[in-house]
């Protein structure tokens, strides 16, 4: 698998052996994936695959949704999953053994899209851990991004809690979202199945009002009880229409009184299927980079660009000062630094703050 998605990674991902891409990409179409100024011709050709391809993207996890299949007990402790992944991108078929690379993930936004108005939306995203959240069997289990188990509990979430009688039913979800651990509270980001039904295949736009609808609907889903060890939130999203982008930024904080603190914005493509690994549908910004690679003409809450680094000259240098140091930090077979949807603890989140802060030093 980390040979496939190292195709998805760009010129400034650590590689477990060497910097930069691996050699011997195979076809043409992701053999300048690393390059972030083609963004928008990726994002094209990345869109027509999908079109071409939309009733056979169920393989990408064809082996997480199977899961319920391959034992009939519960799965405790720290144990790897009983099951094998079968995850499938762009051609290229790998199978692992645990849940790692599993989470579709980021690229710096470097160039405002096209149809960044008729067909983009808006994340605010915590700081926290990203995590996969896994409920199957009567017990709701959290991995990190890559793959390594938290923690287990009983949610209310569909096939996360015995009451429900899910064991036998073989219901199960599964959710991407960001973890913070001091609050027992996860952020859901996205919907990869819900309720055995896969949702992978669906638009980004459709899976975001699938959550909407769904997960409010569960009682006692916000708050913590015997039933349900984890409170389940949805972060603030908007379109990135003008009129609703503009209101979105002048909103400060997204988070009330900057509990959680705010990390940093991912941007969707509404029509992106859920794709392990990363891709240019999905990318990132710090709120003061905004108006620099959007648009002067967008409004945005001076708080924000209060919180450019003082030694801050444009993204382009933030990109490579940022990529530097996380190059130095990169350690044999440490997983890539390169994405952005937040670099703290895998298993905790940073203490919330009680006024804006700029980005941690690690990042300027």
């Amino acid at each position: 698998m980390d040979e496939v998605l190292q195709k998805f990674n760009s010129a400034f991902a650590c590689d477990e052996t060497q910097y930069g891409p691996r050699s011997g990409d195979r076809g043409t179409l992701y053999k300048n994936w690393g390059r972030y100024g083609n963004q928008e011709q990726r994002r094209k050709e990345i869109l027509n695959l999908q079109k071409g391809s939309r009733y056979d993207n169920l393989d990408q996890f064809r082996g997480i949704f199977d899961l319920s299949k391959t034992n009939d007990q519960p799965i405790y402790g720290n144990e790897r999953a009983s099951y094998r992944p079968n995850i499938y991108v762009a051609g290229f078929t790998k199978t692992p053994k645990t849940y790692k690379n599993v989470l579709m993930r980021s690229e710096w936004l470097v160039e405002k899209p096209e149809d960044f108005n008729e067909n983009w939306y808006v994340v605010a995203c915590p700081k926290g851990a990203r995590v996969l959240i896994v409920s199957d069997r009567g017990m709701t289990k959290l991995y990190t991004k890559y793959g390594q188990f938290i923690k287990e509990v009983h949610t209310a979430l569909p096939g996360g809690n015995p009451g429900e009688n899910h064991i036998r039913t073989g219901k199960f979800s599964v959710l991407d979202g960001f973890y913070l651990d001091e609050y027992d509270t996860v952020y859901v980001l996205d919907l990869l199945a819900w309720n055995s039904q896969p949702m992978t295949n669906g638009e980004a736009e459709f899976r975001q009002y699938w959550l909407k609808t769904h997960l409010q609907e569960i009682e006692g889903i916000n708050k913590l009880s015997k039933k349900n060890k984890l409170t389940f939130k949805l972060l603030p999203t908007a379109s990135c229409d003008k009129d609703s982008f503009n209101k979105f930024m002048m909103t400060f904080p997204h988070f009330t009184n900057f509990n959680p603190a705010l990390d940093g914005l991912l941007f969707y493509h509404k029509l992106a299927n859920y794709t392990a690994g990363q891709t240019p549908l999905v990318g990132w910004l710090y709120p003061f980079m905004v108006r620099e690679v959007l648009g002067h003409d967008i409004t945005v809450n001076v708080a924000y660009e209060l919180q450019r680094p003082k030694k801050y000259e444009n993204q382009a240098v933030f990109i490579e000062e940022f990529t530097e140091k996380m190059r130095k930090k990169c350690r044999p077979y440490k997983p890539s630094a390169s994405f952005m949807e937040t670099e703290t603890s895998e298993i905790e989140a940073e203490k919330p703050r009680t006024t804006p802060q700029p980005p941690q030093n690690k990042y300027n």
